[in-house]
């Protein structure tokens, strides 16, 4: 424990098939390899994340996989009672590399929000 914080991790690898019509990049494949990390601190009433994610593609000239998308999300959650204030900012942006011209998706969010539950 660190400052009464429970600290946990995890990482995930995997395959997928996605797609989507971009407004200003027209059509975009996702790449198929992706990868996860997840970073959590947390205690009674604060929580503080780092998620990272990469899409990756094997290079034809060897047997790595380059990364060529990334989509990071910070946040921080803080609850009292039966409150809690969210605060996540989301951001992707392609990645260069010297076999690929950069190509991919802009953008992200920023997101300040209150919720209730019952539940507490």
């Amino acid at each position: 424990m660190i400052f009464g914080m429970l600290l946990w991790f995890s990482l995930s690898l995997g395959l997928q098939d996605y797609n989507e019509a971009g407004y200003v990049l027209g059509f975009y494949t996702h790449p198929p390899v992706c990868t996860e990390i997840n970073i959590h601190a947390e205690n009674d009433w604060l929580a503080l994340y780092v998620i990272c994610q990469n899409e990756m593609v094997l290079d034809t000239d060897s047997i790595f996989l380059l990364p060529v998308q990334a989509y990071y999300t910070i946040g921080s959650t803080i609850s009292i009672g039966c409150f809690s204030i969210d605060f996540r900012h989301m951001c992707q942006h392609p990645v260069a590399n010297v076999q690929r011209s950069l190509t991919g998706e802009y953008g992200g969010y920023t997101k300040l929000e209150v919720s209730f539950s019952s539940n507490k």
